[in-house]
């Protein structure tokens, strides 16, 4: 029988609780059950009214040894997380929020948090009201709580393949990384801004909350203006590669910032033709950034096309649609970077061997979007570097990766050890030479082989 049927059935009678209640006091939960017609008890005098069991899962043998006399009774009884479902849907969340706001009780928030019925919105817009008192996210007892019942909310909906992960200092940094729900961002910056300890080699990777939500490309911009106003260098440094940010947020972090916050605004997948035209005026390190990585839209085509570092275009992965237009400029060096590109259809591939011949072989023949035939035409004409190219692209068709492994040439192994369309057995004789192995441990067939003999 439901709650609701039983409280219906039941008027003035007594709900009984068994067992350790954390989540609300005594006092609110004699109010609620007042409300709902009915009077609350938290321990057993012999009662002939009771009408229904509430039993927490922390339980005395007293009292669980009373919760079996009682069922065979015939009286009903829930859980302890049924009944806080049933009471949070009485909750009104406006209401709530208000009375927390005027009254500011942090005991009581802190106890609400850890009610796991509250909906995603409702535990965020109270998670946001939290007084973490200068100490940081683990540091003490209630604090840890605190992050707990947020990690278990938020850290990857598949659930936690290690339970390990709960505690440990670089799973919220992970949510902070992974999440899509701008909410669940904004809820991060209200945090103490929890750090990780990065190496030396790795400064230019995030290694606190705010520098990592600042990378993430669904914050709001909420976060954005939050994140602008600490005015950070190093957090100004990761939002300017952020799509997220509007034209006029852009132009502010190159207003304010140093080269290499503009270096990432150049890697910015939203960048306004504005900032691009004065990003052009920038370093070369910069414009070939920018060359590299941004749309070419035929009106910044017309603004790069006179620039001595259009060649970088040639690298692109953005070109799709401006192919055509970049192949009319008639630019030697652009064509031969394109020639690599593999974004560049298949047959106008074949149309730059036509045009250049062979000085533009090796090129095409790294180029995964190359035809078979060619691929073969290449291997049966090959010069050194051809063949090269070739044992590094992931098309070369197998029968050829076959043939340059059984050369058995130390060059063109260190080449095809990181090719993971080179067959298994090649890649196990490769792990015999330990020179091979740092390669080896960056290709994903050989990874996956080394997992699964783990029985991973």
């Amino acid at each position: 029988m439901k709650i609701e049927q039983i409280i219906a059935n039941n008027p003035n009678k007594t709900i009984l609780f068994l067992g350790r209640v954390t989540h609300f006091t005594p006092q609110e939960l004699v109010n609620f059950i007042q409300d709902q017609g009915m009077q609350y008890a938290d321990h057993y005098e012999g009662q002939s009214d009771i009408a229904l069991l509430v039993l927490s899962s922390m339980l005395t043998p007293l009292e669980e040894q009373l919760s079996y006399d009682l069922y065979d009774q015939g009286i009903a009884d829930i859980s302890l997380a049924q009944f806080e479902s049933y009471y949070t849907q009485h909750i009104k969340p406006n209401t709530l929020l208000m009375s927390l706001k005027l009254s500011n009780d942090q005991a009581r928030l802190r106890r609400l948090l850890q009610n796991e019925a509250f909906g995603d919105e409702v535990y965020l817009k109270l998670f946001m009201m939290v007084d973490w008192h200068g100490e940081g996210i683990h540091e003490n007892d209630s604090n840890r709580d605190i992050t707990i019942s947020f990690v278990k909310r938020f850290y990857r909906p598949d659930g936690f393949r290690d339970p390990a992960m709960i505690y440990a200092p670089t799973t919220v940094m992970n949510i902070a990384q992974e999440s899509d729900d701008p909410m669940v961002l904004e809820a991060i910056l209200t945090m103490p801004n929890h750090e990780i300890k990065v190496s030396r080699y790795e400064t230019h990777r995030p290694k606190n909350l705010r520098e990592t939500v600042a990378f993430n490309e669904a914050i709001s911009h909420e976060s954005i203006k939050r994140l602008m106003a600490y005015r950070d260098e190093r957090i100004d440094y990761f939002l300017a590669a952020n799509a997220a940010l509007g034209e006029w947020e852009q132009e502010r972090l190159y207003e304010r910032t140093t080269k290499e916050a503009r270096l990432m605004l150049a890697h910015n997948d939203n960048l306004s033709d504005k900032l691009f035209e004065k990003l052009l005026m920038e370093g070369d390190e910069v414009v070939k950034s920018l060359l590299r990585y941004q749309p070419i839209s035929e009106y910044r085509l017309n603004l790069v096309k006179e620039n001595p570092l259009i060649v970088y275009v040639g690298q692109n992965r953005n070109i799709t649609d401006s192919v055509a237009s970049l192949l009319r400029l008639e630019h030697e060096g652009l064509d031969f970077q394109l020639a690599s590109n593999d974004v560049v259809a298949s047959e106008v591939l074949e149309k730059l061997y036509e045009k250049y011949g062979e000085p533009i072989a090796s090129s095409l023949a790294q180029n995964s979007n190359l035809s078979e035939k060619f691929l073969h035409i290449f291997y049966k004409r090959g010069t050194p570097e051809v063949i090269k190219a070739l044992a590094t692209n992931m098309a070369t068709p197998k029968v050829i990766l076959a043939e340059l492994c059984e050369r058995h040439d130390r060059e063109l192994n260190m080449l095809l050890a990181s090719n993971p369309s080179v067959d298994i057995k090649y890649l196990r004789e490769f792990q015999l030479d330990t020179s091979l192995m740092r390669i080896l441990a960056e290709n994903e067939t050989y990874g996956k082989s080394v997992l699964q003999g783990l029985g991973i």
